[in-house]
């Protein structure tokens, strides 16, 4: 018998090239499902984070939504089927880096994902909400440390350095994965200032799930950028045909007929807009 050792160090060798094994058919499958789904041959497996109004999943378990509905426009100009999960937001970006997903939307550059990002889908406009009673005097996200702040899940990220400065600084300041928490929040007067995408904001308040008066006054604060989300994919090839169905919908009409009809409802009051420049 072989002294324990050298037994154990063989044992070691056999376990590190399974392993790597494993991984190098894992890698290989992915490859091959994204050659194939690139060609046609299959349906792409799309992550989406369902929140009105951009991706709504109804009665009858189809989908729709503003975002959903510009996605799928732009997948089917380029001739290309999808089948849609929907997955949390904070779960997205993990689920396609772990190779669950062929695409993913919304994506943008600071989730630093794997694969290629395409152009901007749709801009998102990130607000600050307070009741205007308050009378709170924010000019800059730097003023926000001085208030009980809650924000929607990753927004230290999403929003950039002046954001994540007020979550190391204010010990108010809080990230929620259900934005519906902050619209309640907001308008009980448990939270001081509510940050999150005002479209969703706007869907929220004037859902009859809020369960609080959402008739007070409110105050928008512009303390940030425009963001602009894109599709994701891992295949480079899949976000050229996207880009080319995306750039079809935005001649023919189709992308401004789609987000005429969803920036139209309530949730758009205070003119709330999202074409890419």
């Amino acid at each position: 018998m072989l002294p324990r050792h050298i037994l154990g160090g063989f044992l070691l060798r056999i376990v590190r090239r399974t392993l790597l094994f494993a991984a190098l058919v894992l890698a290989a499958g992915i490859a091959v499902g994204a050659a194939q789904a690139q060609q046609g041959n299959r349906p792409l497996e799309i992550g989406l984070r369902p929140v009105a109004p951009y991706v709504i999943q109804k009665s009858d378990g189809s989908l729709g939504g503003l975002e959903y509905e510009l996605f799928s426009a732009a997948l089917r100009a380029a001739g290309l089927d999808f089948h849609a999960e929907l997955v949390p937001f904070g779960r997205l970006s993990q689920d396609f880096r772990h190779g669950l997903f062929d695409g993913i939307a919304p994506a943008n550059r600071a989730m630093e994902l794997p694969g290629c990002l395409t152009r901007t889908l749709l801009v998102y406009r990130n607000m600050a909400f307070a009741l205007a009673s308050r009378n709170l005097p924010l000019q800059s996200a730097a003023d926000l440390t001085g208030y009980d702040v809650m924000a929607f899940q990753n927004a230290h990220r999403i929003l950039g350095g002046a954001m994540a400065d007020v979550q190391a600084r204010n010990p108010r300041y809080r990230e929620v994965a259900n934005q519906m928490l902050q619209v309640r929040a907001l308008f009980s007067g448990r939270t001081d200032v509510a940050i999150m995408d005002r479209r969703i904001f706007r869907n929220l308040m004037h859902s009859p799930e809020s369960g609080v008066d959402t008739s007070a006054a409110l105050q928008e604060f512009p303390l940030f950028p425009p963001t602009e989300y894109s599709a994701a994919f891992r295949d480079a090839a899949l976000c050229a045909r996207f880009d080319a169905g995306l750039e079809t919908i935005r001649r023919n009409g189709s992308y401004d007929q789609i987000l005429r009809r969803w920036d139209s409802g309530p949730q758009a009051q205070n003119g709330a807009t999202g074409r890419p420049g």
